[in-house]
């Protein structure tokens, strides 16, 4: 990804009231995400709710997902990761047998790799099963609590595994960060691996420090409260890009006081998408929660001059 800070949306896994798959939504996911110029999709992320997903159901997902995309400007980044390594592994050949632009894995999350020698073993077999696509590793300790040190696995995995891209580093870790950035180059601009940055909460210190991009819920549906914030930083505005990430952690909070996966989906009906409920674990909101939600969030200045829409509550 060269030149401008690139914005990718982990789209919300959309379902029908009864919890079923509802592929028929993904065109105006991806609709809206043209629109609000998203250069790519991060599929079946935690966001997504993928391991609250069958298989099955996260095939048809990352099919739908690339024949919707085809013939635009927007990159599908298949999330293939799993306990199951095979099941990983079946999912990463069918994102490269259906034309996916890359594939991502997360760490097993419940027999976890207990060093980075274990978790390259994980990543082998998935990333060739994926043929000549970019791979990336989906590191994100909050979820899977596999704390190992990244700029070691890069180092490393680079031998094994040919196709080896970067990262995506949804860790608040900026000395990780940093180190990940630097490996093979003199700075940040010339690392010999991208690292897409993934919390929301501090994008601008991902963008300072040199990351090309980034991946985040909230970009769903406030991309431009992100990408004003990012042009103010371009252009030597840092007092301006501060104010937009503080906003940004403000609407952040707001969502978590709601829980914040069942606040974010509530938040794409709002702007007409209903991506449908959660799936159990989580808790989907109530119609008195949404209404509360939205008036909080129309209030905040991320959310300035968007119209937030009532749900419809069925």
């Amino acid at each position: 990804m060269a030149g401008t800070f690139e914005l990718i949306a982990p789209p919300h896994a959309p379902f029908h009231a009864d919890g079923s798959l509802n592929l028929s939504i993904v065109e105006r996911q991806a609709e809206h995400f043209a629109a609000t110029d998203i250069a790519g999709v991060f599929v079946s992320g935690t966001t997504g709710e993928s391991l609250s997903l069958t298989v099955p159901e996260r095939l048809d997902l990352a099919k739908r997902w690339i024949d919707v995309c085809r013939d635009t400007e927007i990159d599908v980044i298949i999330q293939v990761g799993h306990n199951c390594v095979e099941d990983a592994r079946q999912m990463a050949a069918h994102a490269q047998n259906e034309g996916a632009d890359a594939i991502a894995t997360m760490a097993p999350s419940f027999l976890k790799p207990a060093n980075v020698d274990d978790l390259i073993s994980c990543c082998i077999p998935v990333a060739r099963a994926a043929g000549d696509l970019p791979f990336y590793l989906y590191d994100i300790p909050s979820m899977t609590d596999v704390r190992l040190p990244m700029a070691e696995f890069l180092t490393k995995a680079k031998e094994h595994i040919p196709n080896l891209k970067g990262l995506k580093f949804t860790n608040s870790d900026l000395v990780q960060l940093q180190e990940c950035l630097h490996l093979g180059g003199d700075s940040a601009e010339t690392g010999e691996f991208e690292i897409l940055f993934g919390c929301d909460e501090i994008l601008l210190a991902g963008a300072m420090l040199g990351c090309p991009g980034a991946v985040g819920s909230t970009y769903s549906f406030a991309a431009g409260h992100y990408r004003a914030m990012i042009n103010s930083f371009e252009s030597g505005d840092l007092a301006a890009a501060r104010t937009g990430q503080h906003e940004a952690v403000r609407m952040i909070r707001t969502l978590q006081r709601y829980s914040f996966l069942p606040a974010a989906k509530s938040v794409m009906s709002f702007l007409g998408m209903d991506c449908g409920p959660v799936r159990a674990p989580l808790s989907n909101l109530s119609a008195s929660q949404q209404s509360l939600l939205r008036a909080e969030l129309q209030a905040l200045p991320a959310f300035a001059g968007v119209n937030l829409e009532p749900a419809e509550v069925s």
